[in-house]
């Protein structure tokens, strides 16, 4: 009877979450950088209950990962005797949308600790920057011009994570994911030069885009 409460006690109820994450590129995504690395990232993610009384549940995360940053400032003079500042950065990201399929017993018990797996789908957003702002010092708003490269490729994988509750409709997430991405274009973040008049040059990778993910949340249950 005590177990059969325990399992009835919890309703399915949608949850929204605040996330941080590491991504550590493995595989071919690994081996072709020159700069061993891992991307930190921040995001949120949503779920709702599949069915009443099931542990199933579906949702979406979206993540944005810096995947390095290189800036230089230097003091132009433009043939006339004034002199501007030019800031030059050249930036990447990582930015993953997935459609999650969950098994979390979360649905319809209260047991303080709750172990889950699931499954996820969607694509994965990967950008490059070269980001030029110059500051001629007379009041004026900075002058900012953007180079950008996107790519968009595949993005799937599984999860394994664990629920431990902190009160009734909050409880803490911890989560390892692996992430199988399709082919990519990246920025090469060992490669950026960045020269004395703020000149960027850098180098783009293409390689399939695998990685492991390790994620700490905080899941509000909304009633």
């Amino acid at each position: 009877m005590l177990f059969s409460s325990s399992l009835l006690a919890q309703t399915g109820l949608p949850q929204i979450e605040p996330i941080i994450s590491l991504a550590i590129p493995i595989n071919d995504f690994a081996e072709a950088d020159t700069t061993e690395r891992a991307f930190f990232g921040l995001g949120a993610e949503a779920t709702f209950p599949f069915l009443d009384d099931t542990p199933l549940r579906w949702g979406a995360s979206f993540r944005y990962y810096w995947m390095g940053k290189e800036s230089r400032n230097v003091d132009v003079n433009n043939g006339s005797g004034d002199i501007y500042k030019l800031t030059s950065d050249v930036r990447g990201r990582m930015s993953p949308l997935h459609l999650h399929l969950r098994l979390d017993p979360m649905n319809y018990t209260d047991f303080p600790v709750l172990p889950y797996v699931g499954g996820f789908a969607g694509i994965r957003f990967f950008g490059t920057n070269n980001k030029i702002t110059v500051d001629y010092r007379d009041g004026s708003e900075p002058t900012i011009d953007n180079n950008r490269k996107v790519t968009v490729t595949s993005s799937y994988g599984f999860e394994a994570g664990l629920h431990v509750r902190v009160s009734d409709y909050l409880s803490l997430d911890v989560r390892y994911e692996r992430a199988y991405g399709g082919w990519a274009k990246y920025l090469d973040f060992g490669s950026i030069k960045i020269d004395s008049q703020g000149n960027a040059t850098y180098s783009l990778l293409e390689t399939r885009t695998d990685v492991e993910m390790f994620t700490i949340g905080l899941t509000v249950e909304l009633d």
